[in-house]
């Protein structure tokens, strides 16, 4: 909670209180917009672990995704919605790579609503640093909306990346600033093992790949004034401040079944809100999301 001396401090300064019910809906936005990295990220950070650097080649990789329950942050948004997803990436042994990725929200009208168009390049170290990755990645949001009056909140971001990886535990961390009428930054770090179950073949295999992950990013705290100052305000006064920390705790449990080009995976997930506004309450959720991809060699 804000101390009381930060308050007294506010009112003697020339700001607008916002109406109440107009702050929703520039979170909802928000939120809406943030949800794209949510989906996107994490497929270009694996897509680099498809690369062999040893080789010089390119190739295609699609990959559709649906998740049973759509959120941010761990905060669901719409009830019961899901969503489906599909990527493509043109990937080059170099390092370098392109891909052009769409959503579509069961419960948004338009719910095709988000295309996503990124460039980017990651590679390993050489020598000791071998278990060292790192990348970096720009990407431009276009929206499908029929308001004339609809302004996204932010219409790209740079990514910026590095794993570290073992035979039994690996880790990453991704920065990701959102770029727009507003900037935004979000963090990732996640904890995770590949754990192989069975293998038929050369490269076929099923694994188990469990992961920890946790996500950092602002939050639009609400504070009532008129609580702390009973004597300046007769009503309630409303003001509202981001505050950036530890917003969501995510537990993936996937099934990772690979076939020749074809990849497969089956991922129960939950998640663990945690909210800096104490005016409110998140309960912990869980959701299952299925994903399906293939390779063409060039």
């Amino acid at each position: 909670m804000k101390k009381l001396a930060c308050l007294v401090c506010l009112v003697g300064m020339n700001w607008v209180t916002l109406a109440q019910k107009e702050i929703p809906f520039d979170i909802q936005e928000s939120r809406i917009d943030s949800v794209i990295n949510d989906l996107f990220l994490e497929e270009e950070v694996d897509l680099l672990g498809l690369v062999k650097e040893t080789n010089n080649y390119q190739f295609l990789y699609w990959r559709a995704n649906y998740d049973s329950k759509t959120f941010y942050a761990g905060r669901e948004i719409g009830f019961d919605q899901y969503n489906l997803s599909s990527q493509l990436f043109y990937l080059h042994s170099m390092g370098f790579y392109a891909g052009l990725a769409g959503a579509w929200y069961s419960d948004l009208d338009p719910g095709y609503r988000t295309t996503v168009l990124s460039f980017g390049y990651g590679k390993g170290l050489k020598n000791k640093l071998k278990f060292l990755r790192y990348r970096a990645s720009f990407d431009l949001f276009f929206y499908n909306n029929n308001d004339p009056d609809f302004e996204p909140v932010y219409t790209s971001s740079l990514n910026l990346g590095a794993s570290l990886k073992s035979k039994i535990v690996s880790s990453r961390f991704d920065a990701t600033f959102l770029l727009g009428k507003e900037i935004g930054t979000q963090l990732n770090w996640d904890i995770y093992s590949k754990i192989t179950l069975l293998k038929f073949g050369k490269y076929n295999k099923l694994q188990f790949e469990p992961e920890i992950s946790f996500f950092f990013g602002s939050e639009t705290v609400e504070y009532d004034l008129s609580t702390y100052l009973q004597d300046q305000f007769d009503e309630p006064t409303y003001y509202y401040e981001d505050v950036f920390g530890l917003l969501n705790t995510q537990l993936a449990l996937p099934l990772s079944l690979s076939v020749g080009s074809f990849d497969f995976e089956l991922t129960w997930k939950k998640n663990l809100p945690r909210t800096m506004d104490y005016a409110y309450d998140y309960d912990d959720s869980s959701f299952i999301s299925f994903s399906v991809g293939y390779i063409f060699n060039l």
